[in-house]
């Protein structure tokens, strides 16, 4: 759960612009997006899990990908904006806030995009019991974090810290390092082994350098 000085930080945002990360026309965030949704390793999920929506601009794209969604985000307003935009019948949007608040159905997929640096290690590591014990056995967890400074522990340290909390129920399927920032998928160990085939997205404010690798943004 965000502390009280990130949920002020984040309402704060919201009050000025009801996208106050320009999710909707950045170059850069229609970019990390598209790479998102290209490292999905099953092309349908039945049951997703985006924590940190925001306004919505990703969730709109996961709910193409699976039968249903529940986003959340700590932030009241930036669920307003996200449920005025709704254009998908098969997406939730609920004010919540991760590891605390949960689905009761285990989902299948979980984005973890931009949030991870926000927490404390000990939201981090109940996060990862969630991930651990409260997911289908077949749910892939995908981490998107960005790799510049930030205010509290870093993008790529806040990603290793869970990866590492999550080492003996899960192994990494994908870890893929951008200019600006990094996306990780984890597996249940055990699970069938999967091959995440990165698809080739020319996506703007995306420079492509080789078959989908060394990609920057």
């Amino acid at each position: 759960m965000p502390s009280s000085d990130v949920r002020a930080h984040l309402a704060a945002l919201y009050a000025a612009s009801d996208d106050p990360w320009d999710t909707c026309t950045s170059p850069y965030e229609q970019g990390k997006f598209a790479r998102t949704i290209a490292c999905l390793p099953r092309p349908r999920y039945k049951s997703g899990l985006e924590v940190g929506c925001g306004a919505g601009t990703l969730s709109a794209l996961l709910a193409r990908r699976c039968d249903k969604l529940i986003a959340m985000d700590c932030t009241d307003r930036a669920v307003r904006t996200a449920l005025a935009r709704k254009d998908h019948t098969n997406v939730s949007f609920i004010v919540g806030e991760a590891p605390r608040d949960w689905p009761d159905h285990p989902p299948d997929l979980v984005i973890l995009s931009e949030v991870l640096y926000f927490m404390t290690d000990a939201e981090s590591a109940g996060l990862a019991l969630r991930l651990a014990h409260d997911c289908s056995a077949q749910c892939h967890v995908v981490l998107v974090n960005w790799l510049g400074d930030t205010d509290n522990i870093g993008g790529a340290a806040a990603a290793q810290r869970l990866i590492a909390q999550l080492a003996t129920a899960h192994h990494q399927l994908l870890a893929q390092n951008y200019a600006r920032f990094r996306i990780d998928v984890l597996a249940r160990r055990g699970t069938t082994p999967t091959t995440v085939q990165v698809a080739l997205v020319r996506a703007p404010g995306i420079q492509m350098h080789g078959a989908g690798e060394n990609w920057n943004a």
